[in-house]
């Protein structure tokens, strides 16, 4: 059948618009496909977002966890820290308050050490002054091998103070009595000797000036008494170590001490430095004596800081080697000068405390001798004339002390002149008369033993009288 145009037009048309619709509905699936295929790709990377969000959140709260715990841990450790420094500042206050209640205990018994020292000081002048600020002993010297005359100190006596000498066959006269302070036996050891001359070491120590000096005829044993041999030591060394061993007990209490030495001769009417370089000549330096304000100084004179005994044991050495001696019929090795240690004492009581200052002279003197007997002659002779006048005026001294004369000669020799400041004011002053029991020396040990006597009867209206103020 023949269709009409209108109606093969409408076929066209509608054919056209079913091939469009067609090839519209392939592009709109093949978008939905595209779509579809996007919406896929972004379910997966939304499941794999979700996973990853997923695992950083486990990991944050697994971190939060840890963070809590170790919070925690340390709020723990903050609060033992606290309480551990509340604990330290408590156990601190109680220590501050124990502390503060130490150091005024320590202020206090410092307080009253040092009042009991100063009392002990006190005591101990007291009793030192009423023993006597001079006394004489006398000692028997030990040994001999030869014929010995009866020089004893007689028993029974409640403190040895009597030495008794019988004149030798043929002599005339008794017996003879001489008292002294004390007396030692030939049989007294250097420590018997030492305990009762000990007390003079502290007296050095608390600020009074000391002299020990032994006396008597050459042979009689002074050097034995002042420095004793090696094994056997004498005052000199004993009073060096006693000094420091005391100044330790008294540094452990505050106080401070400064030491220095020197040791002279008095040859001649010439004070020498011992322990000075010689000059080109090879004898000891030469000094001179100044007067400063009441104090005798020695010009150029050699002082050796020391501060322990040991340090002293050489200087004593190296002094001896130098000293002046000389052969004579009485003593094959005489001492033919006064040799003189000096020690001088600073003490400090703490930190700007008092200051004391004192000296402490060990002397050996020469031995006195009779020309005569002796054997000297030529320089030996003008020896024994300088030693024997120095020796007189020392003992002027010593009774010009004893007796409180208005006017001491102490410049009536070098060696009075040199020992002025260990012999005057409150000072403490100890003679030994020395004794050689030998027959051949009896007269001259009775001479030696008039003279201490004649020392020692000066003291009697003194010996028992306080220190002035």
């Amino acid at each position: 059948a023949h269709c009409p145009p209108t109606a093969l037009s409408e076929l066209h048309a509608s054919r056209e618009d079913n091939e469009r619709l067609t090839c519209e509905v392939e592009r709109l699936n093949t978008a939905r496909s595209a779509w579809e295929d996007r919406a896929a790709e972004q379910a997966a990377e939304l499941e794999r977002l979700h996973a990853e969000i997923e695992a950083a959140r486990q990991e944050l709260s697994a971190q939060v966890t840890a963070a809590e715990e170790s919070a925690a841990a340390a709020e723990a450790a903050r609060a033992a820290a606290q309480a551990e420094a509340e604990a330290t500042a408590a156990r601190a206050a109680g220590l501050e308050s124990s502390l503060a209640a130490t150091v005024a205990s320590v202020t206090e018994l410092t307080c009253r050490t040092h009042a009991q020292e100063e009392l002990r000081r006190q005591m101990h002048e007291t009793i030192q002054a009423l023993r006597g600020n001079i006394r004489v002993f006398c000692r028997v010297r030990g040994g001999g091998g030869e014929a010995e005359c009866a020089v004893s100190v007689p028993a029974g006596q409640v403190e040895d103070t009597v030495l008794e000498i019988r004149p030798v066959d043929g002599a005339k006269g008794g017996p003879q009595r001489f008292q002294f302070d004390h007396a030692f036996g030939a049989a007294a050891s250097q420590e018997d000797v030492f305990v009762e001359v000990s007390q003079l070491t502290q007296s050095a120590l608390d600020g009074h000036n000391v002299a020990i000096f032994a006396y008597g005829q050459t042979g009689s044993g002074k050097t034995f008494t002042m420095e004793g041999p090696g094994g056997d030591p004498g005052v000199t060394p004993r009073a060096v170590e006693r000094l420091f061993a005391h100044a330790a007990e008294l540094s452990a209490l505050g106080s401070s001490f400064e030491f220095e030495v020197s040791c002279l001769e008095v040859y001649n009417e010439e004070v020498r430095d011992l322990l000075a370089p010689p000059p080109k000549g090879g004898e000891p330096a030469k000094l001179k004596l100044q007067d400063l304000a009441g104090v005798v100084c020695v010009q150029g004179l050699k002082s050796t800081r020391v501060a322990t005994a040991e340090e002293v044991a050489p200087l004593l050495a190296a002094a001896q080697r130098v000293r002046s001696t000389a052969s004579t019929k009485m003593n094959d090795r005489s001492s033919r000068s006064h040799y003189v240690f000096r020690m001088r004492i600073r003490r400090r009581e703490g930190e700007g405390g008092e200051c004391r200052e004192s000296e402490l002279y060990l002397v050996d003197l020469a031995g006195s001798e009779r020309v005569k007997e002796s054997g000297v002659s030529g320089e030996q002779m003008v020896e024994a004339r300088a030693i024997n006048k120095s020796l007189s005026s020392l003992g002027d001294v010593v009774a010009a002390l004893a007796s409180g004369a208005k006017h001491v000669p102490f410049r009536n020799s070098k060696l009075t002149h040199l020992m002025q400041n260990a012999l005057s004011g409150s000072s403490k002053t100890l003679m030994f008369v020395n004794i050689s029991p030998l027959a051949k020396h009896y007269n001259e040990s009775v001479s030696s033993l008039r003279f201490a006597q004649k020392v020692n009867g000066c003291l009697s209206s003194n010996k028992r009288g306080l220190p002035g103020k």
